[in-house]
């Protein structure tokens, strides 16, 4: 009885407190830390548990409550090292205050790249007593101290005792290092760091200012790379101190979170740079020389792009990198040490050094070596060593060179006559390349004037002729004329930018631009705005190119539109006024704002107007005296030359300009396009639409006087073509029709039905030959032409070829099974033969 009265109460009071308690009470988390006011420096990592990968929702009150107890795992390691595995993650450590008296202590954590720390302590009874917060994503001036690493000052009451709870949330390397410290150790710790860290950064410093002295004395860049390297390198470290938050940049969070990839890729682009240099690559090993300069175009090309994308994959990216470059200059300098180039041995013994430390430091950064003493300076000791021996090899090279100097010297009348032979052979060489590439513009020039359109160019009443002359052998200057949807016709005229190859180039892109605008679009608007888009998509400089489009309908209805180009000059036949067109627009392939800004205009063209389009090479060439030509002398002869025929008036327009200009050199490309409508064409359209009403009222022989009528002031009309052709082949005059549709046929390929009028009249001739073959033709430009059909199986046979001519009617009678003639030609075939 006794036993059972003391034995209830006390396990009673046992459930209450494990109740209360949970495991707080029943001693679930790992042995405490015993604080005293002469304890040592005290990592808390064999005193912790870690709950990785925790999730950003997990709050302390979900923590408190046991929702993530099953998570926390024991460590071993002082200092545990999560890399880049988790984003979140919760460490938790209990202390104990065993003395009779308050207990000042202070809590570091000594990685000061993490971007969130929050503190929670918790008192026995599950209580949370206090919080704080730090992290690097907070104004330096935030902290509780104005140190480098986070501090958190904490006491704790006499036989008491508190669990602490830190979450920590990053985005890069994740290494929750805790040192717990007495008040007093601390503030020792602090100062010794700092000098240790004065002496680290003031002797870099030292050795950073005495080459950079030396550069500006001997002007040998391989000293400027130096310093830069070495300047990004102490940057970077003071960022990995948390020295450069504390002392360059307190107020500027996002540089301090954002930069470390920045850093690292602006030091190894100037490492490459310098040991290029120093070492002579290109000399030594032209291969490795070359992948060195696309190694540092790459860095160049990722120093933006670390600052947009993801700073953990950056970072894990510039780390990787930096630790490829150490295997492939090492192995470089080892092979030019092999070589007997002396200065490489300092190069060799220094980076070799370095890169030991800086792949050690890597693996520990991204988490795959434990942090300890040794991997946390193992990287300041071996650039402190490195930077001595790397000016120390500086200085020997300058030794090398007054020695390699000296033997020059020796030389000097045996190497001048070296260099001499190879001068010559030099100056051969670009004589030849000379030529070659003076063939090759020879032969550019003539590509570039094979694809200006012929003129003088006629179609439908519109006459064009053209004068083009490039400054040298290619020039920016073109224009061109497009058949345009709906019977519709386009002129243009550009000047790109700039003289020579680049400006050939650009009209080349230019016209390939305005050939694909105008199988979409028919105003000159909407052909400026998809133009503009594709050259700014091709040309990557500041070139650009100036236009003005004309659109031309079949009744002489004009809709034109202006890019920065000369305004177009405008002559009206009836009273030898002169006017001037011009619209809204920018040039093009500069600017996408400039798509907002171009317009349309309209006017009207009767017969003999004119409208002449030039480039500002015709206008501001400049005779012997200094005196431009003007746009007022090209407007006087425009009037005066109205009475000549079009091709007449061109060329006195550029007899008396190229008069003017005398001797003087031609300093840009001129370029001049003159548009008529004919004065003749009235009369050949009303020859030709009443000879066509003839036709169609079966009128033939009369229709074909009204033809020829409009044949005389017109030979190249293809229509008129086609109607005599048309008339011909109604009257039996089999020859003439030929003619007359193989006329329409040149420019008119895809008219099936005009194909098949063709092979009749060759059928008739009895020219079986043709007859199939253009038969043939039209059956093949139309999907299921039965006559065409028909007519080629009649060819073959007269040819002797029946079983083609079988094959033929057979594919008659499948689309057509009751097509008479089809099924009655076959029959006499099978039965009779040719």
């Amino acid at each position: 009885m006794w036993i059972l009265k003391k034995f209830i109460p006390g396990l009673a009071l046992a459930i209450v407190v494990s109740l209360f308690l949970g495991s707080e009470g029943l001693g679930a988390y790992p042995r405490p830390v015993r604080l005293h006011e002469e304890m040592p420096e005290t990592p808390a990592g064999p005193f912790m548990d870690i709950l990785k990968n925790a999730g950003k929702a997990l709050t302390i009150d979900d923590i408190l409550a046991k929702k993530g107890d099953s998570g926390f795992e024991s460590q071993k390691s002082q200092f545990p090292v999560l890399g880049n595995k988790s984003s979140v993650c919760w460490v938790r450590f209990r202390v104990e205050n065993p003395d009779t008296k308050k207990i000042k202590w202070a809590l570091e954590v000594t990685y000061p790249l993490i971007d969130s720390v929050r503190l929670y302590a918790v008192s026995p009874e599950g209580v949370i007593t206090d919080t704080r917060e730090a992290g690097d994503r907070m104004p330096f001036s935030k902290r509780e101290m104005d140190y480098r690493n986070f501090v958190f000052f904490l006491e704790e009451l006499p036989g008491s005792s508190r669990t602490f709870y830190v979450r920590f949330e990053t985005i890069g390397p994740m290494n929750p290092h805790l040192v717990i410290w007495p008040m007093k150790s601390f503030i020792m710790n602090v100062s010794t760091s700092q000098i240790v860290f004065g002496l680290y950064y003031g002797a870099m410093l030292v050795m950073l200012a005495y080459n950079l002295f030396v550069f500006f004395s001997v002007r040998d860049r391989s000293y400027l790379y130096y310093v830069l390297y070495y300047l990004f390198f102490v940057v970077f470290q003071l960022s990995m101190n948390g020295l450069a938050y504390q002392y360059l940049w307190p107020d500027s969070v996002w540089w301090h979170n954002d930069s470390m990839p920045l850093l690292i890729n602006l030091c190894i682009i100037f490492a490459i740079q310098f040991s290029r240099h120093f070492l002579h690559i290109k000399n030594h090993l032209p291969r490795v020389d070359r992948l060195m300069r696309y190694a540092v175009y790459a860095f160049s090309v990722t120093l933006p792009l670390s600052m947009l994308f993801d700073y953990s994959v950056m970072l894990q990216v510039s780390v990787v990198s930096a630790i490829m470059l150490a295997v492939v200059l090492t192995a470089a300098s080892l092979r030019i040490l092999f070589k007997g180039y002396r200065p490489a041995r300092y190069y060799v013994t220094a980076w070799t050094l370095f890169w030991i430390g800086t792949v050690v430091y890597g693996l520990k950064i991204l988490g795959f070596i434990e942090d300890n003493l040794m991997t946390r300076w193992v990287l300041h000791a071996t650039s402190l060593m490195e930077v001595t021996l790397l000016s120390l090899g500086l200085a020997d090279r300058i030794n090398q060179m007054k020695m390699d100097l000296q033997y020059l010297n020796v030389n000097l009348e045996r190497l001048v006559e070296d260099r001499t032979r190879k001068l010559n052979e030099t100056m051969a060489e670009m004589a030849k390349n000379e030529r070659e590439i003076e063939m090759e513009f020879e032969l550019a020039g003539n590509i570039q004037q094979g694809i200006l359109p012929r003129t003088p160019f006629y179609y439908e009443g519109i006459k064009i002729s053209a004068f083009y002359r490039a400054m040298g052998q290619v020039g920016g200057d073109f224009y061109d004329i497009f058949h345009m949807k709906g019977g519709y016709l386009g002129v243009l005229i550009a000047d790109a930018s700039g003289h020579g190859m680049p400006a050939a180039f650009i009209t080349a892109l230019a016209k390939i631009s305005f050939n694909e605008a105008i199988q979409r679009h028919l105003f000159p608007s909407d052909i400026f705005r998809q133009v503009n888009i594709e050259l700014i998509e091709a040309i990557k400089t500041d070139d650009f190119a100036t236009a003005f489009f004309l659109v031309i309908g079949p009744t002489f209805d004009v809709m034109y539109g202006n890019a920065s180009h000369q305004k177009a000059l405008v002559i009206r036949s009836a009273d030898g006024r002169m006017q001037e067109w011009d619209t809204n627009g920018l040039f093009v392939g500069s600017l996408p704002a400039a798509n907002s800004m171009y317009e349309d205009k309209q006017d009207m063209l009767d017969y003999g107007d004119r409208v002449l389009l030039y480039t500002d090479g015709l206008v501001e060439i400049r005779n012997e005296q200094g005196e431009t030509f003007g746009d007022i002398r090209l407007k006087n002869l425009a009037v005066e030359t109205m009475s000549l025929p079009l091709e007449e008036a061109k060329d006195r327009i550029i007899s008396r300009w190229s008069e003017f200009a005398g001797k003087s050199p031609q300093a840009d490309d001129v370029t001049l396009v003159i548009v008529e409508i004919d004065p003749a064409y009235r009369d050949l359209t009303e020859y030709r639409e009443k000879g066509f009403s003839l036709l169609s009222s079966k009128r033939y022989h009369e229709a074909v006087l009204e033809l020829l009528r409009a044949n005389a002031i017109n030979p190249r009309d293809e229509k008129t073509h086609l109607y005599l052709g048309e008339c011909y082949l109604k009257t039996s005059e089999y020859s003439n029709a030929v003619n007359h549709l193989l006329q329409f046929l040149r420019n008119n390929e895809i008219d099936a039905n005009v194909w098949f009028h063709l092979s009749q009249a060759y059928f008739h001739l009895d020219e079986f030959e043709m007859a199939y073959k253009t038969s043939q033709k039209a059956a093949q430009l139309r999907i299921n032409f039965l006559d065409a059909m028909i007519l080629c199986a009649y060819s073959l046979r007269h040819l002797g070829r029946n079983a083609e001519a079988i094959k033929t009617l057979e594919r008659v009678i499948a689309i057509d099974p009751g097509h008479e003639l089809a099924v009655k030609e076959l029959q006499d075939i099978t039965e009779h033969g040719s």
